[in-house]
């Protein structure tokens, strides 16, 4: 009996994710060049939205574009079955080329290996990270980060909802409500750029907050998932978001929203 309410718990975090991945919008919010185009790493930075813990108060007002994209546009979520058939690394990179018509050199064959080299990266110091090449392994690490509940999941994924229709304009958004959601420990999912759906997801010290934001030029609102990294220490001495808050590694908490296509999964 409690193998099959496991099954069926699990089948709807199977569904309420792929309703995840084909509603809304968004590119990756892991601080990647092609969500913005262009090479200007401090302009890429504006539009993600990166702020201080010590800006979390109503009346604030962070700068970001939140991307429209028709969900048909969106590449499929493999089975784990499909997905493990296919090599993910670097040095297979003409094989993947040659696997999904991708001339060497285009801006497609570019991103991608520009994921396949993300994934590669070692984790921090303090992070937990993998990317998931499949639905499986997207839910099987958010459950070994979050650990699960009599019948194996006590966790959910929240996401940025619009409150309307979707506007994809760089503005400024005012902060009309501030939530923090509550949750020892959280993963955060950042879509990638490649032929099929990768999350390069992680897990680290950090808080998370659901802010409601409205836009000062346009007027549209959402609901944003904002996640707060409490020890930058680590972080590259370069990172964008030095640059652009003026500050340096391990003196402040640094703060980001997420598109609606990153989930963050918490515990419930």
């Amino acid at each position: 009996m409690a193998k099959e309410i496991a099954s069926c718990i699990l089948l709807i975090v199977y569904l309420s994710l792929l309703m995840l991945c084909s509603t809304g919008n968004g590119h990756p919010q892991h601080h990647q060049q092609q969500q913005y185009g262009g090479d200007d790493p401090l302009d890429m930075a504006r539009r993600v939205g990166f702020f201080t813990v010590d800006d979390l108060y109503v009346g604030k007002a962070v700068g970001i574009q939140f991307y429209t994209r028709d969900p048909s546009s969106l590449p499929p979520f493999l089975s784990k079955e499909v997905a493990d058939r296919i090599p993910f690394s670097v040095k297979e990179l003409p094989l993947l080329l040659q696997l999904f018509g991708m001339a060497p050199g285009s801006p497609e064959a570019q991103l991608a290996e520009r994921t396949l080299k993300t994934c590669a990266e070692e984790p921090i110091k303090g992070e937990q990270k993998t990317c998931a090449t499949s639905i499986e392994s997207f839910i099987e690490f958010a459950s070994s980060m979050l650990g699960g509940g009599q019948y194996g999941v006590d966790f959910r994924a929240i996401k940025t909802t619009h409150l309307g229709k979707p506007v994809s304009v760089y503005q400024n958004y005012t902060f009309l409500d501030i939530k923090e959601v509550h949750s020892p420990i959280m993963v955060a999912c950042h879509i990638m750029d490649y032929p099929y759906i990768v999350y390069m997801c992680h897990s680290q010290t950090s808080r998370v907050y659901q802010i409601k934001i409205v836009g000062q030029e346009v007027g549209d609102a959402l609901n944003a998932i904002a996640v707060c990294h409490i020890d930058t220490s680590q972080w590259a001495p370069d990172h964008v978001s030095f640059k652009l808050l003026g500050v340096k590694p391990g003196t402040v908490s640094i703060c980001h929203f997420f598109g609606p296509h990153n989930p963050v999964w918490v515990k419930t």
